[in-house]
């Protein structure tokens, strides 16, 4: 059985990372059409706990014929999703449609299919998952935010980047954005940091929407814990932050530092950060491999470097 995946489009390199790290398996074999993944496997509702990817679902037809494709469908009845991507066939779209629809009944009552035209060919499948878009906006309307404040969307992509296990750790805290997608996303959550007015924002915020989770008064770069298998994290940057130049690349450099004996072998650590900053050789020196880096447009002053990297 095989599974396909239709990715966002404003950063495809960064959606396949994501659907990489939730399938937790770098040696899968992924094929790559603009704009969607097919990958082996019962994985047809990969989308719900996703942060990038639209729709999964399984895979039931690839054909540059319309005709096969209405050989498939004539006489049943189908609620059809069409998506056509980066303008594939555009001009030729309303034939398309056409001959595909020809002796197909289209009502909303029906099973859901997808129809994706990309790179010339036409690709067929059960609808399995969708994004969870209504849990994603009900986030967004947390009590306490502030300026610089990590969207659900790109805490819910951090958190599956690092594959938690079990647990995800996230060693400065902020208003909680990471650590409501970690206990949506049904993990054990941790959270620290320095300031116990943050701590009590996280709270507020948590207790909002009845999650709980662990939270500790303590430093990113002294952490109090072992044997952490996921850390997911937004640390400071930008012109919000208290710490400046050379005391702002010590503390990347103490946290990294005390990230990597803080995580067990194997372990992923996923951190954002402004673009302008590159950490990888400092990563290194703290025994991580650097598994991925991906840039994020934010808005025209920021943006976001945003690092996967794994203990050695």
């Amino acid at each position: 059985m095989k599974t396909y995946a239709v990715l966002k489009g404003n950063n495809y390199f960064l959606s396949l990372a994501e659907l990489k790290a939730m399938l937790n398996d770098d040696n899968a074999e992924i094929n790559y059409f603009t704009g969607v993944a097919i990958f082996e496997g019962n994985k047809g509702d990969i989308a719900k706990r996703s942060a990038r990817i639209k729709r999964s679902g399984e895979l039931i037809y690839i054909s540059d014929d319309p005709k096969k494709i209405n050989e498939i469908l004539r006489g049943g009845c189908f609620w059809i999703k069409e998506d056509v991507i980066m303008g594939s066939q555009k001009n030729n779209l309303n034939a398309i449609n056409h001959e595909i629809k020809r002796g197909v009944k289209v009502s909303k009552e029906c099973e859901k299919i997808d129809i994706i035209l990309t790179d010339g060919v036409i690709i067929l499948g059960k609808i399995k998952g969708q994004i969870d878009s209504k849990s994603l906006l009900e986030h967004e309307k947390k009590p306490f935010s502030q300026s610089g404040t990590m969207s659900p969307e790109t805490s819910r992509l951090l958190v599956n980047l690092c594959r938690p296990k079990k647990e995800v750790l996230d060693p400065f805290v902020g208003t909680g954005s990471i650590l409501i997608e970690a206990r949506w996303l049904n993990y054990d959550c941790i959270g620290s940091d320095l300031d116990k007015t943050m701590l009590q924002k996280t709270k507020t915020n948590l207790n909002y929407f009845h999650y709980d989770c662990n939270l500790l008064f303590s430093s990113a770069t002294n952490l109090p814990f072992h044997h952490i298998t996921s850390i997911a994290t937004d640390p400071p940057y930008g012109r919000s932050t208290k710490n400046k130049g050379a005391e702002l690349m010590q503390l990347y450099e103490e946290f990294f530092s005390s990230a990597s004996e803080t995580l067990t072998k194997g372990g992923f650590l996923a951190f954002a950060t402004d673009s302008r900053f590159n950490f990888i050789d400092k990563l290194k020196e703290n025994s991580f491999i650097i598994k991925g880096l991906h840039y994020l447009y934010s808005h025209k002053s920021l943006t976001r470097a945003i690092y996967v990297v794994q203990k050695k």
